[in-house]
């Protein structure tokens, strides 16, 4: 039986005439890797702050493992780590700053900062923070996330501004922490390639209204060739297409759309040819989950 860590109906943060979230709805489940995608300003840090209670919202209910109140909201709250943003000492190395978290969340065991430093790949690092390079940097940052073994991990942009190689070392880590660890872990990014190789789930975000919510089964099920196409006139071409044979397109950058269609018919070929557009290239090609936020958000 699936169990939800974290329901959310209908919620909304409105500041005066502007909606940073609109109505969103979306379901946590326990023990699994959900990943919010949404571009920077979507909303995404909206709804974290709104989840941990550092905002409340307009309007909507959240659920967190089943409590609603705001006294038993508080409590849950408490067993949720998070990682928005650095905010370390630079002249303290990763031991001495998370001594001072530890502190802070009132953690006796002085043992959790040797544990979470081993998770994180940082125990034995003696320089200072301002030294640490930004995949270090990221890696404390979810170290002090685990501090008290929370159950639940928020983590927004984590593989922000890194190089490949620091990519990859975050990547191991979530799935390490999903896997080994049995944590379940919200995460946003902007790079769509990374979460579709970590995550379970995927909720789509876009200028605060969230779009669509779907497990990697529905996605990998739902998956279909589309067309990467070049013409000498996109604009008409994808009109041409989208008005007369009611295929779905998106515009993917300058150069190329995608369409929707695993091939285009001689009739489909014959009405651009006639309009004077010229094809330059055709090719087939999977849907991402890139591709599908673009669809969803119309090319944007």
């Amino acid at each position: 039986m699936t169990t939800n860590s974290i329901e959310i109906k209908n919620v909304s943060k409105k500041y005066k005439d502007f909606y940073a979230v609109k109505e969103a709805s979306l379901s946590i489940e326990q023990g699994k890797i959900y990943g919010l995608v949404g571009k920077n300003g979507a909303g995404k840090t909206t709804l974290f702050k709104l989840i941990l209670g550092l905002s409340n919202q307009s309007e909507g209910a959240i659920s967190i493992n089943g409590s609603t109140t705001k006294q038993e909201l508080l409590n849950e709250r408490a067993h949720i780590g998070f990682y928005i943003g650095p905010n370390f000492y630079d002249y303290l190395n990763a031991e001495q700053n998370l001594e001072y978290y530890r502190k802070l969340k009132g953690i006796s065991d002085k043992g959790e900062i040797d544990r979470v430093l081993k998770i994180a790949g940082l125990y034995g690092e003696k320089k200072k923070y301002k030294a640490f390079s930004m995949g270090m940097k990221q890696r404390l940052g979810i170290a002090n996330a685990l501090l008290g073994d929370p159950d639940i991990i928020i983590l927004d942009e984590p593989i922000n501004g890194l190089d490949p190689q620091g990519i990859l070392e975050i990547r191991n880590l979530l799935k390490s922490l999903n896997t080994e660890h049995n944590k379940t872990l919200i995460v946003s990014s902007h790079i769509l390639s990374e979460l579709d190789l970590v995550a379970h789930t995927f909720g789509i975000i876009d200028h605060g209204v969230f779009l669509k919510q779907l497990n990697k089964n529905e996605f990998s099920q739902n998956e279909q060739a589309v067309l990467k196409i070049s013409t000498s006139n996109n604009a008409l071409a994808l009109e041409i297409l989208e008005k007369n044979y009611a295929i779905k397109t998106a515009t993917l950058d300058d150069q190329y759309f995608l369409a929707s269609q695993e091939r285009l018919s001689s009739e489909m070929l014959s009405s651009l040819l006639f309009q004077g557009i010229e094809l330059n290239e055709i090719v087939k090609q999977s849907k991402s989950l890139e591709d599908y936020y673009f669809e969803l958000t119309g090319g944007q």
